[in-house]
């Protein structure tokens, strides 16, 4: 797993932190792996969860696999994904990967870390091309000292903002990416989102969080400089690829969410 390490850092150019009172670099882990055929003939994207598979080959189709990420003992680095596909019939999609500089076929390609081989069905397989990515783990990020925070980093009040935190982004769904900024504003709490396809939404609820919440195109303001990014505690945690992560905890010391400084 050293060397596994040491290959993401090498690959993806990942720093150090150089935060004020952190003299190590947060733990990574790896987020996905990005595949490619040596014929040009499939490709696969692959997260912790699921993994999309699109070949040519012998007709065009795209198939989508839940499944998971596993790192072997052994060196050099090996993982394998596996998974089922999300509908019927049934197939079982394995990949083998192993550390070793390799070159995708068509031009124009970065240079891959590892070599893949993939199967799907029986006396069938197919080797490629890997990229690995990775970033730092949000589960075992440090715990988010509050009461130590400037008085103009809103992140200071952000267990009392919970329920507008919470309110706000269960309302966005599978379009939140991040929370921007958050404050009162009067007796509500304006929250700032950020979707997956970069726009900005502002979220108007009460402060409770219990009436329905208010989605509006973003204002001309922005977020004060050097304001954290939060993540909702949600499965799975969030994997970011810079900056500080903080874990916020409730008052029972389970996740309330997660904090990134510097985001990317």
């Amino acid at each position: 797993m050293a060397r596994l390490a040491s290959l993401l850092i090498r690959s993806l150019g990942l720093l150090a932190l150089a935060g004020a009172g952190v003299t190590a670099a947060q733990p990574l882990v790896v987020q996905g792996l990005d595949c490619r055929g040596d014929d040009a003939a499939w490709r696969l994207d692959a997260t912790r969860t699921t993994a999309q598979y699109a070949t040519t080959v012998p007709r065009k189709r795209e198939v989508v696999f839940r499944g998971g990420l596993q790192a072997l003992q052994a060196t050099p680095a090996m993982m394998v994904w596996r998974g089922d596909t999300t509908h019927l019939p049934r197939e079982t999609l394995v990949l083998a990967v192993r550390e070793n500089a390799c070159r995708m076929a068509m031009p124009g390609i970065p240079a891959g870390t590892h070599m893949a081989l993939l199967s799907i069905r029986g006396g069938e397989a197919a080797t490629g091309c890997c990229t690995v990515r990775a970033g730092y783990d949000a589960r075992v990020a440090p715990v988010a000292d509050l009461a130590a925070k400037p008085a103009d980093d809103w992140a200071k009040r952000v267990v009392e903002l919970l329920p507008a935190l919470n309110a706000c982004t269960t309302r966005a769904g599978a379009r939140l990416k991040a929370v921007q900024w958050a404050g009162s504003q009067g007796p509500n709490v304006r929250v700032r989102l950020q979707e997956t396809g970069g726009n900005l939404v502002d979220c108007t609820v009460d402060a409770s969080g219990r009436n329905t919440p208010v989605m509006a195109p973003a204002g001309a303001d922005a977020p004060p400089a050097g304001s954290p990014w939060w993540y909702p505690a949600r499965e799975p945690a969030p994997i970011v690829a810079c900056g500080r992560i903080e874990r916020v905890q409730n008052a029972r010391g389970g996740a309330a969410g997660y904090l990134q400084y510097d985001p990317c």
